[in-house]
């Protein structure tokens, strides 16, 4: 997994302006709307990014809509036959793994996973503000997936501790020497992050990989290392940061693992399908798209 700073080794990467994967086609509207504003952070006084999207496998996504409980968190939907069915969850973030289990952060930075039929609160007492998912091994570890988070000390300008979930002995421990302010897993289980100066990480082996996207990021995705033109250990994509026509920043997909592509569309939050390295993007609208 992550290792100390001291042990970075960056790979500094460039723009490019060709497009070669075939997911680059075009993105379809679908119908319905999920949260596009930015939410409190668990630590009162600061904001942090939304992230109300999450593509699971199977062609599923979970969405957080725009309906909103007493204490301000969002309605946790599900897509079943091309319609969003409303669950008893709601946060403030979501992410899903390759096991199909989404799991959601609360405006207290609690952490809640659903277990086939319900969201139950997950265990360690952890406190978070970005979460991702990784492949779980169908033990009583790892059930619902293997999953990471940014503490409660990060934000949308402030770079937070990195804790991976070891069990119920352990529960959430510390990645020393490491800090992100968003991050994503791949359904092989390598961990990417975004720090606020707009570097993204990516682990594999115990070795941190780095790369400088074209600007800020304030969503980053990580599918397959399969999928077309996936960088080495996983297929990394990232939405700017900015206002493009008032529907979001610029998409970009860190392809071969050599170049930061601009892909055609604008989003706010993006999340890849594990399976099949669909994509889904989210407008600063709300409006929600497919590739």
């Amino acid at each position: 997994m992550f290792t100390a700073a001291a042990g970075l080794s960056l790979v500094m990467v460039a723009m490019a302006s060709g497009q070669g994967d075939p997911r680059v086609s075009g993105f379809k509207r679908i119908p319905g709307t999920a949260q596009s504003n930015m939410v409190p952070c668990p630590v009162a006084g600061y904001t942090c990014y939304p992230q109300s999207i999450a593509a699971g496998p199977n062609g599923t996504a979970w969405i957080l809509g725009t309906a909103q409980t007493s204490e301000g968190d969002y309605y946790v939907y599900r897509r079943e036959r091309s319609k969003w069915v409303q669950t008893d969850g709601a946060g403030l973030q979501i992410a899903v793994g390759v096991d199909g289990y989404p799991w959601v952060i609360t405006h207290l930075g609690t952490i809640y996973y659903w277990n086939g039929n319900t969201f139950v609160l997950a265990p360690g007492n952890g406190c978070a503000m970005s979460i991702g998912v990784g492949p779980g091994d169908g033990s009583s570890t790892y059930p619902y997936g293997a999953p990471y988070i940014v503490g409660c000390d990060g934000s949308s300008t402030t770079n937070g501790g990195i804790y991976e979930y070891k069990g119920p002995t352990t529960g959430w421990y510390q990645l020393q020497g490491d800090t992100a302010n968003r991050i994503a897993v791949s359904p092989q289980g390598v961990a990417v992050v975004i720090t606020t100066s707009g570097v993204v990480f990516y682990d594999v082996n115990g070795s941190i990989f780095g790369s400088n996207p074209p600007g800020c990021a304030s969503s980053v995705a990580a599918g397959s290392d399969s999928d077309p033109l996936a960088a080495p250990y996983a297929d990394v994509w990232i939405t700017g940061c900015g206002n493009v026509n008032n529907q979001g920043a610029k998409i970009f997909q860190l392809q071969n693992g050599t170049a930061w592509v601009r892909i055609p569309g604008v989003a706010s939050q993006i999340s890849i399908a594990p399976d099949t390295g669909v994509v889904w993007v989210v407008t600063l609208t709300g409006e929600i798209f497919e590739n």
